[in-house]
Order: structure tokens, then C-alpha cells, then sequence
């Protein structure tokens, strides 16, 4: 047994003492460490460098799927195209990517989108319209999960697409009720303004045209609508009343609040699309002179009415439009004579 000095008093006592039988001094014990410590001590490395190879594979593998969805992307973006069967198949193959989550939504409805807008294959615009309905439902697609503008694109593409009028103004009014703020209004009607382009059935397009593109109050989207709203309503049979339209715009033009330059810009172009695509010459006439009046008594709207007459005029080869127009600028030089005489 080993002796040692006592700290305190130097007296010789073991080295297994607890204290010191001389003076009672008692010896602090050799800190000894427990096996967690031990164990984190000889480990911890080892840990770390687990954990830097974990972080480092999943790391690559991220990398490599980016980079996989990235060239998959392109690969379907390099289809959309005038070739309708490479469009076809880019068609099908987001269907089937979209469906079993290996696409993301957005970029699925912005390929269908895209192709819906610039094919007028009615096949192709049914496949369309298939693979929207598969992936809302019975896919994984939930609208609820999607942001508020993938949800437009959805109800705009069901409207545009569908080949039943029942089930079109089903989401043409979906559509007037989730668009319930004044961007999404105009969003939703841009996006069916640019699909009624390439809609084939002239109901349809008229339809189209008569819901958000009509009643958004934008003179500049209500003066794109008018030249293919003539035209779907021409179409759509000889023989066919257009009074149901003719009363909607008229309807719509007393309903625009005309307090501001816009509103009468509006009001202006809701007339001139009803003069156009009546039959009626009273109707016409009735048109015509109020555009003549809310123009007069308005002087600054004057070159705004004249340039809406040159725009008709140039992206029209109708006749009987271009006499209509012609019939309407008579009307404006009269009230514009009877205007000055008065004064």
C-alpha cells in the first residue's frame, strides 16, 4: 500500500484514505468520467462524420432529381409546338406525370394551358380537357391545394374546354364567384379572352365573352372582344335571334358606373358591340345615338371614339361592320352639328 502526504498537515497516510487520520482533512477524489461522456468522446467524430456523408447524399440526390425534373421540363416544353402530334403526345405525357406526382402542378396546367391556347384541333382541346378532369377528379390534383390563380386556370380551361353549354356556364359562374376581387376579375378575364380566340363553337365563344371579358369594365379587353364576338355571333346561324346578346350588352352598358373617363370608355364599347351584332336597325340606330350623345358631352372622348372606329374598321373584313361603323360616325358629326347649333 502506497503512503502519501496529507495536503494539510504532511503526515504520512494512504493514498486509498478518504481523510487524514491526523488532522481530519478530507482529499478531493479523482474526477472520473462516466461511460456517456466517454462514449460521446470516442464517438463524436464518428458522428459527425455520418452525419456530413448523410447531408452530403441527400444533398446529390436532391440535385439529381432537380436536375432530372429540370431536363423532363424541357424536354416537354420542346414538344409544345405546331406539331400536333408532338403536342398530342407532350399532352398525355404531363396527364401521367402530373397524376402520379412526378410534375408539379403548375407546370402541368401551364403546358395544357399553352397548347389549349394555341391549337384549334378540337380532339387535341378534348384530350385537354380529359386530362384536367382525370387529374381534379380522380388524381392527386385537390383543388383546395392549389394557389388561388391555378384554381382560375382550372375553372377558365373547364369553361373553355367543355364541349356541353350546361357544364360551361357551371364554371363560367365558378368563376364569377371565386373571382371576387377586382385582380383576379381582370386575370380571369384575360385568360378567357386568349382561350375564346381559338374556340371553334361560336356558342361557346359567345359564352365565353359575355361573362368576365364583357362585365370586367376594361374598355381596352371589352375592344378585343368585339371583333370575335361579331364573328361568333355571325356563326352561329343565319336564321338565329341575336337578341339574346344585343339585350346583354345593352344591359351591361347601363349597368357600367359611367363616372369616371374609363367607365364611359366602357359604356362606349358596350354600345358599339351591340350596334354591330344586331339585326335590328332600330336597335342599331338606338346604339349609335347614344354614342354619339355620351361622346359630345363628353369633348375629351372624342379622338378615343374615333380611334375605336379606325381599330373595327382595321381588324374587320366585314362589310356590312364597316358600313355599321361608317353609320356611326355619321351619327357623331350630326350630334357634334346639333351640338354647336344649341350652343
Amino acid at each position: 500500500m502506497a503512503l502519501i502526504k496529507c495536503n494539510e498537515c504532511s503526515a504520512a497516510i494512504s493514498e486509498t484514505a478518504q481523510c487524514c487520520p491526523s488532522c481530519g482533512f478530507t482529499r478531493a477524489q479523482p474526477k472520473t468520467k462516466k461511460w456517456l461522456e466517454l462514449l460521446s468522446t470516442a464517438c463524436g467524430p464518428l458522428i459527425l462524420s455520418a452525419a456530413g456523408t448523410l447531408l452530403a447524399y441527400i444533398t446529390f440526390v436532391h440535385q439529381t432529381e432537380t436536375q432530372e425534373a429540370e431536363k423532363l421540363q424541357s424536354m416537354i416544353e420542346s414538344a409544345v409546338s405546331n406539331d400536333k402530334s408532338k403536342e398530342r403526345t407532350a399532352v398525355r405525357l404531363v396527364s401521367y406525370l402530373a397524376n402520379s406526382n412526378q410534375l408539379s402542378t403548375s407546370f402541368a396546367l401551364s403546358i395544357l394551358g399553352t397548347v389549349a391556347r394555341n391549337d384549334d384541333d378540337e380532339k387535341l382541346r378534348t384530350e385537354i380537357y380529359d386530362a384536367i378532369e382525370n387529374l381534379t377528379e380522380k388524381g392527386s390534383l385537390k383543388l383546395a391545394m392549389l394557389d388561388q390563380y391555378d384554381q382560375l386556370e382550372i375553372f377558365c380551361l373547364r369553361a373553355a374546354l367543355t364541349p356541353a353549354q350546361y357544364w360551361r356556364q357551371v364554371n363560367l359562374h365558378r368563376i364569377e364567384q371565386f373571382a371576387n376581387d377586382k385582380a383576379l376579375k381582370y386575370r380571369a378575364a384575360t385568360k378567357l379572352l386568349s382561350l375564346a380566340e381559338d374556340v371553334l363553337s361560336p356558342q361557346a365563344v359567345i359564352d365565353i365573352l359575355l361573362s368576365e371579358p364583357i362585365r370586367v369594365s376594361d374598355p381596352d379587353l371589352i375592344e378585343r372582344s368585339i371583333p370575335i364576338l361579331c364573328k361568333a355571333v355571325r356563326q352561329r346561324s343565319n336564321n338565329s335571334s341575336d337578341n339574346d346578346v344585343v339585350e346583354f350588352l345593352q344591359s351591361v352598358a347601363r349597368q357600367t358606373v359611367a363616372t369616371n373617363r374609363d367607365g364611359l370608355r366602357s359604356q362606349v364599347r358596350l354600345l358599339l358591340a351591340g350596334a354591330l351584332v344586331a339585326k335590328d336597325p332600330a336597335a342599331q340606330a338606338t346604339s349609335l345615338k347614344e354614342i354619339a350623345r355620351i361622346t359630345v358631352s363628353n369633348p375629351d372622348l372624342n379622338d378615343d371614339t374615333e380611334q375605336l372606329f379606325d381599330t373595327i374598321v382595321q381588324s374587320t373584313g366585314d362589310a356590312n361592320l364597316r358600313q355599321i361603323v361608317d353609320t356611326a360616325r355619321n351619327c357623331l358629326a350630326l350630334e357634334k352639328q346639333s351640338s354647336r347649333k344649341q350652343s
